[in-house]
């Protein structure tokens, strides 16, 4: 068995699950067209067609402001696909793509399926969430039209009509998956694979100063200006707080900075009880602050529901707070969340889920029904910005243009939120 992975890198996701694989013997490759500037990893491949699209996804990643440079660069990459994606078919017996990536605009998909190969779609947030639920569009979304909402949110049903229709495998978070209409496997479940971590020596500094890290890939979608408010409350309030904030550096800037911080801010409006960088400290030992609207029931079995701090997001300031003055607290947390990820969420450990589920062996309890969903709120966007965007969607266009047709109970819920005088 060989295995390709692409064609979008996130948080070092697929870098990491290719060491996974590597571990239990299986060949796999990982092509990163996203050009991203965080270096989860150097490519060593001497694969010309993979060295070619990198680069190329590099050239356009760095032409971003410039759009006919960015243009061009897209257009050579495009046409750098085509005998990538013959090589690949030649190559490989199972395909993961994940963060809504292909190679054609999702027009290789059928042709993979009808080659008898075994494709895993694998969602990481906003690549499924509807977009009128979804902050990460920040802050260019505060000039969309609600005529903008319905047409981006109809075009990303279709998207996961034909993703369904044909992929064997879906992986995906279930309160950012209210489009989606198939069962399919809780991201949580499967887990986000890391590398385990040397022992970090905890930080004893209740005396001194405490060490607070946030690293926001997405400032504005993360609530960093609230949280930076909160911040300085506290300050004021008297704490020696020393607040490290990270955005756009390399991956091996926010490791030294997570080694040496008290505990993290993730972020103020999350559905999910651990994300990414919520992840990568809870390797470390170090615990993490999540505002979030979500409760537990939302995400999927409590077994697989990781440690952190979640608070209501009007609570930030007095979550951080709890952090500060309870060290013990801090420190159990901590551990409580390193156990967790080590125990589940080693790189081995989500290569040997994947590998039982390539051989289709998915245990019934993994799937989840996408009816049963009934989170409302959202990611990285508050309820009162949400109540707002869907209220005028059902004004212009009815409550279709929610897409939820066929999920009516979750549809009532919606229209009931955008009814109501107060969010």
């Amino acid at each position: 068995m060989k295995i390709f992975m692409g064609l979008m890198e996130i948080a070092g996701y697929y870098t990491n699950l290719q060491k996974g694989f590597a571990a239990h013997g299986v060949e796999s490759v990982f092509v990163d067209i996203s050009g991203h500037p965080f270096h989860y990893q150097q490519s060593c491949t001497t694969n010309p067609l993979i060295r070619a699209v990198e680069y190329l996804g590099k050239k356009k990643q760095a032409s971003k402001p410039y759009f006919l440079l960015k243009l061009w660069w897209r257009g050579l990459q495009s046409l750098a696909m085509i005998p990538l994606f013959v090589w690949a078919v030649k190559q490989f017996d199972v395909f993961i793509f994940g963060y809504a990536s292909s190679f054609f605009f999702f027009l290789d998909i059928p042709i993979l399926k009808l080659l008898n190969k075994r494709v895993i779609y694998v969602f990481h947030g906003s690549d499924s969430r509807p977009p009128y639920i979804d902050g990460s569009y920040m802050p260019q979304a505060f000039n969309w039209s609600t005529e903008t909402y319905i047409r981006i949110t109809r075009k990303k049903k279709r998207m996961l009509e034909v993703i369904e229709r044909y992929a064997d495998i879906i992986i995906s978070h279930p309160p950012s998956s209210q489009l989606h209409e198939k069962p399919f496997v809780p991201y949580l479940l499967v887990g986000i694979p890391f590398p385990m971590r040397k022992p970090s020596t905890p930080r004893f500094s209740s005396s001194g100063t405490i060490r607070i890290l946030h690293s926001p890939s997405n400032p504005e979608a993360k609530g960093t200006p609230i949280i930076r408010c909160a911040i300085k409350s506290l300050r004021d309030k008297g704490y020696p707080i020393e607040f490290v904030e990270i955005s756009g550096m390399p991956n091996a800037v926010v490791l030294a900075e997570l080694e040496r911080c008290d505990f993290v801010i993730d972020q103020l409006y999350s559905d999910t009880p651990m994300a990414h960088f919520a992840t990568e400290a809870a390797f470390f030992g170090k615990p993490a602050v999540i505002g979030s609207y979500a409760q537990e029931d939302l995400f999927g079995a409590a077994e697989y529901i990781p440690p952190s701090y979640r608070c209501h997001p009007d609570q930030l300031v007095e979550a951080i707070e709890k952090l500060i003055v309870d060290e013990e607290y801090r420190y159990t947390l901590g551990q409580q969340a390193k156990a967790y990820v080590e125990a589940n969420w080693t790189a081995e450990k989500v290569a040997q889920r994947y590998l039982q589920m390539i051989e289709a062996d998915i245990p019934h309890h993994w799937l989840y029904n996408p009816r049963d969903i009934r989170y409302i709120y959202g990611c990285c966007i508050s309820k009162e910005v949400v109540q707002q965007i869907v209220r005028s969607m059902i004004k212009v266009g009815g409550k279709e243009t929610l897409q939820l047709r066929d999920k009516p109970e979750l549809e009532q819920l919606f229209i009931d939120f955008a009814c109501m005088e107060h969010a």
